[in-house]
């Protein structure tokens, strides 16, 4: 964060991981360091508190490492998140931005514009951005706001004492948020059409073996149907194309592969039988706007 500095050997961290605010500072924020399994395996936090905005606010993509959930402590604006504008004012109101997107705080003129919340991050993060498709929505409704509110704190808590365990308690709160966010959304409560057999087999074998570079034909013999009977049954069911499925399987391998830094992005194109890195760098690219590489300089905190 821009004037958050410290002369400290550390980096700004104390010995337990945290790094406060400066005397002077707009921002009351406490930075959390997550230890390598926290980042590996768990929902882990980056920063938490509040951040008091007195004037036009912008941050380009890749300035910072997972994503934001804030809600308004006073004062209004707006929020332009790529192409969407939303009114940031105080209420059952949070919101959730891609911290890898471009964004812009907007105070009302003469006001001053005060948010809180938390930057986590966590594996598969970019995959609830997509169900929940924030650059369109990043805006959430809260019925109960106190349960917000409670959990800022107990995050709190977790982050200074750090009692046995705190990374794993973090990670529980963190994640029933998020499981909040989808029922807010009716994500896991809306009708899907019944899956036939053939369609369930051929989910459950890319499933199991997403890496494979799977073939029409054999997915039909899988299915126990021709090819055009088996393309016909996903569109019912609307799964998409079986090449789109496909696709979105290695995709989401792709992310989790390159999520573990003992792996070079050749290692992750060999495993996910692309025939070069530059062949798996471009279907990289052309799915999620970024490199393989950019895409790991993200996840870093």
């Amino acid at each position: 964060m821009p004037g958050l500095q410290s002369g400290h050997d550390n980096g700004g961290f104390d010995n337990n991981g945290l790094m406060p605010k400066l005397a002077g500072s707009l921002d009351n924020l406490v930075f959390v360091a997550p230890s390598p399994i926290a980042r590996r395996l768990l929902w882990h936090l980056f920063s938490i508190g509040s951040r008091r905005i007195v004037q036009t606010d912008h941050h380009e993509r890749f300035e910072k490492p997972g994503a934001h959930l804030f809600w308004v402590q006073s004062g209004e604006g707006e929020l332009e998140y790529r192409s969407s504008r939303f009114e940031l004012k105080r209420g059952k109101k949070i919101w959730l931005v891609d911290m890898a997107k471009p964004r812009t705080y907007l105070p009302t003129p003469g006001r001053h514009l005060t948010i809180t919340g938390f930057r986590f991050g966590g594996p598969g993060l970019e995959f609830w951005h997509e169900e929940f498709h924030g650059e369109e929505n990043a805006e959430f409704p809260v019925d109960d706001f106190r349960v917000v509110t409670q959990m800022q704190s107990e995050l709190l808590r977790l982050v200074r004492r750090r009692p046995s365990g705190w990374e794993w308690q973090v990670h529980l709160r963190i994640t029933e948020m998020l499981g909040r966010l989808l029922m807010s959304r009716e994500l896991l409560a809306s009708p899907h059409a019944e899956l036939s057999p053939p369609v369930v087999r051929v989910i459950n074998a890319i499933s199991a073996n997403p890496l494979r570079d799977w073939k029409a034909k054999e997915l039909a013999s899988i299915g126990k149907v021709s090819y055009s009977g088996l393309r016909a049954l996903f569109q019912q069911a609307g799964q998409g194309t079986i090449h789109q499925h496909i696709q979105k399987a290695r995709l989401d391998q792709a992310r989790l592969l390159l999520a573990d830094k003992r792996l070079s992005v050749k290692d992750v194109a060999s495993q996910l039988s692309f025939s070069s890195e530059f062949y798996f760098s471009h279907f990289f690219r052309r799915h999620t706007g970024m490199s393989p590489t950019q895409f790991r300089q993200h996840l870093k905190g």
